[in-house]
């Protein structure tokens, strides 16, 4: 296994954004989320060496700063990781850094412009599965000439779940924004008078 599947790794964020809207940060509050980080990032190591103290800390700071918690452990990307790792060979590192990037524009492609978060949700979901389907999909392909009858028939119900499990988060994700669409709501002003309206 190669360092970058640790489960510690991945708790060593590359790049930790204070806030979103960096203009409305003053200095102070800045110092104050780096100092955050830092003790976080220190906490968490003295976590993974099995010092109990650290969680209570740990807990309290994301308690007060959720917005860290996927900075310095994304669940679905370790999920993806994984997944990337067992498709490309150990010391292929250009292969692992394409897939990555594609899977990266896809879910920004996908999730669009000031998307909710449902959708970003549902975006990663669609991007996930449709990685599980290239994986099942290549790796039919590549052993399909040696299998048995039953075997090929086991790589297909395999790759059909993950195709239904992907058409599956297509369809969610246009569901939700159908639904959200459609409660949105739009002012109209009539005789100085404001009416909210379901459009």
């Amino acid at each position: 296994m190669s360092p970058r599947n640790s489960l510690h790794d991945k708790w060593q964020p590359e790049e930790v954004s204070p806030a979103p809207e960096m203009s409305t940060i003053s200095q102070g509050e800045l110092e104050e989320s780096g100092k955050a980080v830092e003790k976080l990032r220190d906490l968490l190591g003295k976590a993974h060496k099995g010092e109990e103290d650290a969680v209570p800390k740990i807990r309290q700071i994301l308690s007060e700063r959720p917005d860290l918690a996927r900075q310095f452990a994304d669940v679905a990307r370790i999920a993806e990781d994984a997944l990337i790792e067992v498709m490309t060979k150990d010391q292929d590192l250009a292969a692992k850094e394409f897939i990555r990037c594609q899977l990266e524009a896809m879910r920004e492609e996908l999730a669009g412009k000031n998307s909710s978060p449902l959708e970003r949700l549902l975006s990663e979901r669609v991007v996930a599965t449709w990685l599980e389907v290239q994986y099942f999909e290549a790796l039919y392909a590549q052993n399909m000439r040696n299998l048995t009858i039953p075997q090929a028939e086991h790589y297909q119900k395999r790759l059909d779940r993950a195709h239904r499990r992907h058409l599956s988060a297509i369809r969610a994700l246009a569901q939700i924004r159908k639904l959200l669409k459609g409660t949105a709501m739009t002012q109209i002003n009539i005789a100085d008078k404001q009416i909210n309206t379901v459009g």
